[in-house]
């Protein structure tokens, strides 16, 4: 939590760079809170705003649109293959690779509702009719030839293991081709259901396949990129040797149930919490709709936050919106003291619901509420997101680290518009613990169990969603 003071004389000086910077972005982050509708109302504010994403290489978040939040529900599709696979079985373990590479869960669902019907999730099936095929995609013909020359270089046996089904991903994704094939049309699709009459490539329906399968849903438009299989539209159309695509879309359906909460559009969130692009959409959104957050009757702690600024130590109103947000009972949301007491206020006001994380992190949860201290007044932050690979992902008001943001971090976003806030993710829970120098990390308070992160992400889709 900020304050001035002795101890905070190098970031002063780095903020007063900074702030030197931002005038010339035209006003769009000046002292003066800028909101949404005036940015809106402004062309030259809402170009200048634009060009600032740009400039920084961030994904860029229109304040204007209003369904553009819901829209980050993929994260970078550049983001690096993971080393491994988590999960219980390989449909999960398939659902956390796709979300943790970016897709949006609508469009991992599109695509597993496809390998369901092809493989059943085996990495070393052959084709059932005969047809040559192999694996999760059944590659057929010089692409499998291709799969098989690839793996062998690889040294990987295409048996039904966590290596293999990890290799035939990876392959998948970008390396049958050398590059990125099918995801951006996939991640752009808002629904996994379709018109099947015009998605067959059956030649008994050839007729009426659209020249394009865009807006006809992620299971279809994979399906035409990727595996133009011969299956027909509807069960009565079916016939001996060919299957079904309405099938396809019926898997993804429940695939999308199962572990993307149902949520059949990109507004919704994976059981890690918040995708990058979210936490950073989240983040603007907050501080940008500052007075409709914290000020008036029915704010967040009923307008205690409204006009605190730099110096009032309102780090803590970062913290409280979060367990505001996604508090089980928001009545039992306790009042937050300094930074540095905020998590372990959290668990002794709030012990059914949250606890302390082990010194290892192995039972973080995504909405948990940390602490730091500088033995002055120190501060708080939340995680709102966790990558299958052990990232983690910050959001904290009130706070900024000069260009590049905190050491350590992988992904930086730092937002001023009047009332600061910053995204940052970790590579790890050390690297993490370490990345507020100047402060001693004190304690973590996360949710005690999965069915509480679960209420607690529904919560937060309803303050995304509005």
């Amino acid at each position: 939590m900020y304050r001035i003071s002795f101890k905070s004389f190098r970031f002063i000086f780095s903020a007063i760079i900074l702030a030197i910077s931002l005038v010339t972005l035209s006003g769009v982050f000046s002292t003066t809170h800028a909101t949404s509708n005036e940015v809106c109302s402004n062309e030259a504010k809402r170009k200048s705003l634009e060009k600032y994403y740009v400039e920084q290489n961030i994904g860029y978040y229109d304040p204007c649109d209003t369904a553009s939040v819901c829209s980050a529900g993929g994260g970078s599709l550049t983001t690096p293959a993971p080393s491994s696979l988590s999960g219980e079985s390989n449909q999960e373990r398939t659902w956390n690779y796709l979300i943790a590479r970016g897709l949006t869960p609508v469009a991992a669902a599109g695509v597993m509702g496809n390998i369901q019907e092809e493989s059943s999730f085996s990495a070393s099936v052959e084709e059932a009719s005969g047809g040559g095929g192999l694996g999760i995609i059944q590659w057929t013909g010089d692409r499998r030839t291709k799969l098989e020359s690839a793996a062998s270089d690889a040294g990987i046996n295409l048996a039904d293991n966590e290596a293999a089904l990890l290799f035939e991903l990876n392959y998948l994704w970008d390396g049958e081709y050398g590059s990125m094939t099918w995801q951006k049309q996939v991640n752009t699709e808002t629904t996994v259901e379709g018109n099947t009459a015009i998605a067959s490539f059956n030649n008994k329906f050839s007729s009426q396949l659209a020249e394009s399968q865009e807006g006809n849903g992620s299971t279809m438009v994979f399906h035409a990129l990727i595996e133009r299989s011969n299956d027909v539209p509807t069960a009565t159309d079916k016939y001996d040797g060919v299957g079904v695509l309405d099938e396809r879309i019926a898997s993804a359906q429940g695939f999308l149930e199962e572990f993307g909460n149902g949520a059949n559009n990109n507004c919704s969130i994976g059981a890690g919490g918040l995708s990058w692009d979210q936490a950073v959409a989240v983040g603007q959104k907050l501080v940008d709709d500052w007075d409709t957050v914290y000020c008036g009757e029915g704010s967040i702690k009923n307008g205690k936050y409204c006009n605190w600024g730099p110096g009032d130590g309102y780090c803590t109103a970062g913290a409280a919106w979060m367990v505001d947000i996604t508090a089980p009972d928001r009545s039992r949301a306790s009042g937050i003291p300094d930074g540095a007491k905020v998590a372990d206020t959290l668990i002794a006001v709030n012990s059914d619901v949250y606890t302390s994380v082990n010194p290892d992190g192995s039972n973080l949860r995504p909405f948990s509420v940390w602490s730091v201290d500088d033995n002055e007044y120190g501060h708080t932050g939340t995680i709102v997101g966790l990558g299958t690979d052990g990232s983690i992902i910050t959001l904290e008001v009130n706070w900024g680290w000069g260009e590049g943001g905190v050491p350590g971090n992988i992904n930086s976003f730092q937002y001023n518009s009047g009332h600061k806030v910053a995204v940052y993710q970790f590579p790890d829970f050390e690297a993490f613990k370490l990345g507020h120098p100047g402060y001693t990390y004190v304690n973590t308070a996360t949710p005690k169990d999965s069915s509480i992160t679960t209420a607690m992400g529904e919560k937060m889709m309803e303050f995304i969603s509005n």
